[in-house]
């Protein structure tokens, strides 16, 4: 037995540690457990290395990435990272499934890439997107400041009566504020506001400073900053400054077998892929395998599938960078955004527009969510307004919405169904991955001492040794090849040591055998090597079967047997 994953509260960075590390010590042959570096802060950002390495090293297998926790408040994506480690790790020997991808593929998980982000969202309450570094170095500017005034632990919202106020009660739910009409005077109306403090306020007007922490860890990837208007705050001074991030461009790009990536956020019920803007078309063959991923995806977790273009609220504004910028575009894998928990559709609310939604929406939706607090969450979701004495502003009240525990996250009695349903995406996708081996190697003698050998190399997964034909577009798929191992006895006469094979299709190119269009016809998952070698009977050669993405094979055979 290992230690088992519990959901009574979000890990801080040292329990994450210690459950990582009593994991890695009870499953020493299935797991590793490495630094990929230290954070801004200095904590270790951890990279798990799941593979049965009886059956070979991790680099010699096609790979699968999972990344959690690059933006500081989103923690549930962390337990669906942590979810589909120990379910691998419990699960090997008796999950048939589970047993054959330790054993053919390997996969790599980041569960917290951004710690400190984390850390300080959990001891302070507030929303930090993403990094603790200060950019841009303007220092704090005046203004409303987020912070847990009152000391609960929580940031939520400050109501205040102003009669300029643009809110007022709803009239059968005074909790709930909604807009005043364009026309009317005479009432009670209210100015809403984040719950903090203000800086440097003058008793009347209050600006909204920007955080200072402005860095999206997202955004400062490498991208074609070219192609923008200019470079957004938010993607940092230049590409790969921040710690976290050059943590992971140095781990995924010195590990060139992977074939896969999903990034795991919070909120809305959604897998989200590219493109990432209108005009931008996918080969027909990438979208085809996003198309079946993508269903599956569906099946599995019940949460909608779309494109990044087709979630923005203004489908005209561009949008540069960001993971699925780096990962598909630039790496020419499959890369996915998963966007956990909806806590409309807890509500009962189904049909909507995620990004629309939260400019504006029924108001029947938000009477559904209180109703939705009062009923599950016992009112924790949103809190009843409660008086408190403000700094600056005097008597106002707090309470609305606690965002970071209920809709950045879901309750914690939520969370294992809510990331359940997803290990077994990943599961699926791991599987998906081209597989390199050797089907056959034959060796016949054709005269006294010197044999030819044929090997036969055969790509037994379901994408291509290429994996995308964006990755052929940018010329980073690397090749097949098939090098052949001699000892001191043993002289290569004819053929190239190594032999390049190109790629090799997988099945999904397979779609119907109703017409010759839906299939290829042949065999273009195989490719064969030829040598021919003098060397005594009985003598020993190896072949080496090898795909950068695809993994490696070996197979010895003895001539003259």
């Amino acid at each position: 037995m290992i230690r088992p994953l519990t959901y009574d509260s979000f890990p801080t960075h040292d329990a994450l540690t210690e459950l990582l590390r009593s994991w890695a010590n009870d499953r020493p042959h299935l797991m590793l457990l490495e630094s990929l570096g230290p954070s801004l802060e200095g904590r270790d950002i951890w990279l798990a290395t799941l593979t049965n390495t009886a059956t070979g090293p991790a680099r010699d297998k096609p790979a699968f990435f999972v990344e959690a926790g690059i933006h500081a408040a989103e923690w549930a994506g962390g337990f669906a990272a942590l979810h589909l480690v120990h379910r691998l790790l419990a699960a090997y020997g008796t999950d048939e499934r589970v047993t054959r991808l330790l054993d053919t593929r390997a996969l790599y998980v980041v569960p917290r890439l951004n710690p400190d982000g984390a850390e300080h969202v959990m001891s302070e309450g507030r929303y930090i997107r993403s990094s603790m570094r200060a950019h841009p170095p303007r220092g704090e500017q005046p203004g409303l400041r987020l912070r847990d005034v009152d000391g609960d632990g929580r940031v939520l919202f400050m109501r205040l009566p102003d009669q300029d106020g643009p809110w007022k009660a709803h009239p059968a739910e005074p909790r709930l504020l909604v807009r005043r009409e364009p026309d009317e005077v005479g009432g009670t109306y209210f100015r809403l506001f984040l719950e903090g403090e203000i800086e440097d306020y003058r008793g009347d007007v209050v600006p909204v400073a920007d955080p200072v922490e402005g860095i999206d860890l997202g955004q400062n990837l490498p991208t074609d900053w070219a192609a923008a208007d200019r470079i957004p705050d938010n993607a940092g001074p230049y590409a790969g400054s921040e710690p976290e991030t050059r943590a992971v461009l140095e781990a995924v790009t010195g590990r060139p077998n992977i074939t896969g990536f999903v990034t795991c956020h919070t909120f809305g019920g959604l897998h989200l892929r590219p493109p990432l803007n209108s005009g931008e078309q996918l080969p027909y063959a990438d979208r085809r395998v996003y198309d079946t991923v993508g269903a599956k995806a569906a099946e599995l977790t019940g949460y909608d599938v779309m494109s990044f273009q087709d979630l923005k609220y203004d489908p005209d504004v561009p949008f540069r960078g960001g993971q699925l910028g780096w990962y598909y575009d630039q790496l020419g894998i499959f890369a996915w955004i998963t966007e956990f928990w909806s806590p409309q559709r807890a509500a009962g609310i189904e049909s909507y527009h995620p990004s629309r939604w939260l400019l504006d929406h029924p108001v029947e939706d938000d009477l559904r969510l209180i109703e939705w607090s009062d009923k599950e969450l016992e009112g924790r979701g949103f809190v009843d307004w409660y008086p408190f004495e403000h700094p600056q502003l005097g008597p106002v009240e707090l309470g609305g919405w606690d965002m970071i525990n209920y809709w950045y996250n879901p309750p914690l009695h939520r969370v294992e169904a809510e990331v359940a349903p997803h290990t077994d995406w990943i599961v699926f996708q791991a599987l998906c991955s081209p597989r390199l081996d050797v089907r056959t190697v034959s060796a016949t003698e054709e005269a006294p001492g010197v044999h030819r050998i044929r090997a036969v190399v055969r790509n037994s997964g379901w994408l291509p040794t290429y994996v995308t034909r964006q990755a052929l577009r940018r010329g980073v798929a690397g090749t097949a090849t098939a090098s052949l191992e001699l000892p001191p006895e043993a002289r290569l006469l004819t053929g190239e040591a190594t032999v390049r094979l190109g790629q090799l299709e997988g099945r999904s190119g397979a779609l119907s055998t109703t017409t010759w269009w839906g299939h290829d016809p042949g065999t273009p998952d195989l490719a064969a090597a030829e040598w021919v070698v003098s060397a005594p009977a009985g003598t020993t050669v190896t072949v080496h079967a090898r795909h950068p993405r695809a993994g490696a094979a070996t197979v010895d055979v003895r001539l003259g047997a």
